[in-house]
């Protein structure tokens, strides 16, 4: 198996069903299905019956969730070369997404590849103007993040994503990580996503607020 493409959900069953469309008309297929259930009720875990056939999808039960437990029990899972991540609410952009982003581990410096993500169509107007104003400066330091991503499993086997940070950001420790051991970790625009939270201004700043202390947290760990 060549990818796992590592999905976390929770309550997300519509969400998923137009996710599932999307991967099964992507150019390669080459990969399995492997859904991280935080105690869902909304058959979420049912949500893939009309998409792709049992043996490619497997269900994961996670009863204490945070963002790192969930994709390490994810990668530990995984068949593929290749842990791709993605939320339950990420819509690729193109039918070559995933044929796209694979294609730049032909260079074994590359540990991981991620894209901008795009606002969606239901994104209100903060989500655009912020993520003018902040998310794209943070991504262009070279940092992926797990609303979609892929890296190397061989590379997660030596430095699984931290568990201590419950709150999130174990993408942003992942990357700055193998980036101090000189390897790349690419922005491949024609591997982006649709994704939103639909905040408003004040659930916005709020987000942003956290990301920032978590962001200078992680920073100061490496300064040791």
């Amino acid at each position: 198996m060549e990818a796992s493409i590592i999905i976390r959900v929770k309550n997300e069953r519509e969400n998923l069903q137009k996710l599932f469309e999307i991967l099964k008309n992507q150019t390669y297929q080459k990969f399995e299905i492997i859904i991280v259930d935080n105690n869902s009720i909304d058959g979420s875990d049912r949500a893939f019956f009309d998409f792709f056939p049992k043996d490619r999808v497997r269900i994961l039960k996670i009863n204490k969730f945070s963002y790192p437990s969930a994709c390490n029990l994810g990668a530990e899972k995984a068949q593929g070369k290749y842990l791709v991540y993605l939320s339950a609410h990420s819509f690729p952009v193109l039918n070559t997404w995933l044929e796209d982003g694979l294609s730049n581990f032909g260079n074994e410096k590359v540990a991981g590849v991620f894209a901008f993500p795009k606002p969606g169509p239901g994104s209100t107007i903060w989500e655009k103007i912020s993520y003018r104003v902040t998310v794209i400066n943070v991504f262009k330091e070279g940092h992926l993040g797990n609303t979609n991503s892929i890296i190397r499993k061989d590379l997660w086997e030596k430095h699984k994503f931290d568990e201590s940070l419950v709150e999130g950001s174990e993408d942003y420790e992942w990357s700055k990580y193998y980036k101090r051991k000189g390897y790349l970790i690419i922005n491949d625009p024609s591997f982006s996503v649709y994704h939103s939270h639909n905040l408003d201004f004040r659930g916005r700043l709020n987000q942003q607020k956290k990301w920032n202390r978590l962001r200078r947290e992680i920073d100061e760990k490496f300064k040791h």
